[in-house]
């Protein structure tokens, strides 16, 4: 496990030394706090129609439902932009600086170069997701009416996690399929993309296709997480895409180690 573990060092020096990381979580913040504040504008605009018209219906208001689970699947789609910007380097500017054939003819197996790099990845993408901690804190501070539900919020959190660690898998595939940042990127966003408009379909049909078109979509299982339930279902399909990712990879690795 050594091997794995200098790679995640090396990996995150990069990250947090070079403009990718930062560049990451500025998007990602700015996205994420304009949906906040239109979430949050709407649903002080509804307070105060109900104040005037239909105040009893001010009891059954709330910020975690209202504002909070609402953000957690938006920003699971911001995902699908984000990650392809902080996957396309992994592999693929180590094939661009030839520092790829270095790496494989060293005693390291695939699995610690695949492994090193994904759990690298998935501490920028947890420190990623923590930034979004402060939008509870915030409404904690000028709630009115109702308060956070810090349950839902981590439910919340946890499977924007997953999700974004089944993405990052992808990712991370895909760099390994090419020497090309930018290809990496851009099919590793038309992949996710897919996975995410798949969902749009099973709204066109009914019955047993409109299930399994929805069950393939990975932001239709972040629901059950953003309404703050765990669903057995959602976290085998997160984890399943996520082995299915690095299970890929360490093939991949694998096939070009013997070229």
């Amino acid at each position: 496990m050594r091997p794995a573990i200098a790679i995640l060092r090396k990996e995150l020096r990069v990250y947090f030394t070079t403009p990718v990381a930062y560049a990451a979580f500025t998007v990602f913040s700015i996205v994420t706090s304009f949906f906040f504040l239109r979430l949050l504008v709407g649903f002080q605009r509804q307070i105060d129609l109900n104040t005037q018209l239909r105040p009893h219906l001010l009891q059954y208001m709330n910020f975690t439902d209202q504002v909070l689970a609402p953000l957690t699947f938006q920003t699971a789609v911001v995902l699908v932009f984000v990650v392809p910007f902080i996957t396309m380097r992994l592999l693929a500017e180590e094939r661009r600086t030839r520092t790829f054939e270095l790496l494989m003819t060293n005693p390291v197996a695939p699995w610690h170069i695949a492994w090193g790099k994904y759990l690298a990845t998935l501490v920028v993408l947890a420190v990623m997701l923590a930034l979004t901690l402060l939008y509870p804190l915030l409404v904690g501070l000028v709630a009115q009416v109702g308060g956070v539900a810090w349950e839902t919020v981590g439910t919340g959190l946890l499977g924007l996690f997953m999700l974004g660690a089944a993405f990052v898998a992808l990712g991370l595939f895909i760099s390994a399929l090419t020497s090309s940042q930018v290809v990496a990127a851009v099919i590793t966003f038309c992949a996710l993309l897919l996975l995410w408009v798949v969902g749009w379909a099973a709204t066109e049909n009914a019955g047993t296709t409109a299930e399994v078109l929805r069950s393939m979509s990975a932001i239709e299982h972040i629901r059950s997480f953003a309404s703050g339930a765990l669903d057995l279902r959602d976290l085998v399909y997160y984890l399943s895409l996520s082995l299915f990712g690095l299970f890929m990879t360490q093939r991949a690795l694998e096939a070009q180690r013997w070229r």
